[in-house]
């Protein structure tokens, strides 16, 4: 039977009760000091137990302005604002928390924000897959399974709402293939005429150093030479030694950046939205800015030989996600798209060689060994990116 409990002179009713692998309870506000009001409200909880026990929640009538008791039901829309603000309590990126949110638009789509969180099972999961097959690509709809499982989990295991567990099969996909710059692509892009010598320098920079696109929106240069990196993919702090070519460019990013009223998220776009233009320019259509990154990544796999010294520059939580580059290349397909790095040549200097054949760059060549590029030499120069 439901009990009555005082909390700092309020009553409140408690409904407790076996669930099978341990007690679950539900506390429910009786708005009153008075011990006769309390008794009365009771007993209208208790009335309502029954179906407390079966998760039904409800609004009592001293809780809303018509003074009738509803019966309430948790939806998907409830489920689905309360996860998030989970997720926000606990420290979750806003970006993370925006692209949940857009996943979770899909499932609205195919079931309806006002869909009962207890009737959620594997058919609603096929439904969505149904729904979305040849509107979306399988990475796609891969990509918004793998967040409404999150929710599924925190339903069953944080909220106990579930009953059962639902296992999410996703899409079976080819692994991608990454892309990346080769040495005819950098070369074409340096040598475009029409393209403002800050871009240039920004995609070099991003290749020089396999940042994401917005990591230098989320940092700061200490002493002089070290741009610390705040907001990372992971949430680790992400330090990156730079060369003196390097500074110039940041600073006119953040001078940027400050002059905008775009968010960061918008301001990226612009870099993103430029890189798009070039690469169809240059006839590599397929290529996105993330893919400056990917070119760092296969360069550091030709010159290191090493995937975990590849995993630590790229600041990655595991080597897994870095072995793509070691499974889909070849040392002697590196080298063919690198022609420069042939007998020993290094990056450094092909990219000086690009910079007096183009002159189009406004940063000055790149320097060689003792320049500050880190503690391990790579080749005929030094290279950094620290994870912390």
């Amino acid at each position: 039977m439901a009990s009555i409990r005082t909390i700092k002179g309020n009553k409140y009713s408690r409904v407790r009760w076996w669930a099978g692998f341990g007690y679950k309870e539900k506390t429910f506000s009786l708005n009153t000091k008075d011990d006769a009001v309390a008794d009365y409200r009771n007993g209208i909880v208790e009335k309502k137990e029954y179906l407390i026990k079966q998760d039904v929640e409800f609004q009592f009538a001293w809780e809303n302005d018509e003074g009738i008791t509803k019966q309430k039901k948790y939806t998907l829309h409830d489920a689905t604002e309360e996860y998030l603000q989970h997720l926000q309590l606990n420290g979750r990126k806003p970006s993370t928390i925006q692209n949940k949110r857009d996943s979770f638009k899909y499932l609205f789509a195919v079931l309806g924000e006002s869909f009962p969180v207890k009737s959620l099972d594997n058919s609603c999961i096929k439904k969505i897959i149904k729904r979305y097959k040849g509107q979306l690509s399988d990475n796609g709809i891969n990509m918004n399974l793998e967040r409404i499982r999150t929710l599924c989990n925190w339903l069953y295991d944080d909220k106990e709402i579930l009953k059962k567990k639902i296992k999410i099969n996703k899409i079976k996909v080819a692994p991608k293939e990454p892309a990346y710059l080769n040495q005819q692509n950098i070369e074409d892009i340096m040598a475009l005429d029409w393209l403002d010598n800050h871009y240039k320098d920004a995609f070099r920079f991003y290749m020089e150093t396999g940042c994401r696109l917005s990591e230098p929106l989320n940092s700061h240069i200490k002493n002089g030479d070290w741009l610390i990196i705040t907001v990372t993919k992971n949430g680790r702090i992400k330090k990156v030694k730079l060369q003196p070519h390097h500074i110039s460019v940041i600073e006119e990013i953040y001078s940027r950046l400050k002059k905008s009223r775009a968010t960061l998220r918008t301001f990226g776009k612009r870099y993103s939205e430029k890189f798009k233009k070039v690469a169809r320019a240059i006839g590599r259509e397929d290529l996105h800015f993330h893919n400056l990154r990917d070119t760092f990544a296969v360069i550091r796999y030709y010159e290191t030989r090493d995937i975990y010294q590849v995993c630590s520059e790229l600041c990655h939580s595991s080597v897994k996600t870095t072995e793509k580059y070691a499974n889909f290349f070849s040392f002697e397909e590196l080298e063919d798209d690198f022609r420069a790095l042939k007998d020993g040549g290094s990056f450094i200097d092909f990219m000086r060689k690009v910079d007096t054949q183009s002159d189009k760059s406004s940063i000055p060549p790149m320097v060689g060994v003792g320049s500050g590029w880190g503690n391990q030499s790579m080749g005929n120069y030094k290279y950094s990116l620290v994870r912390k």
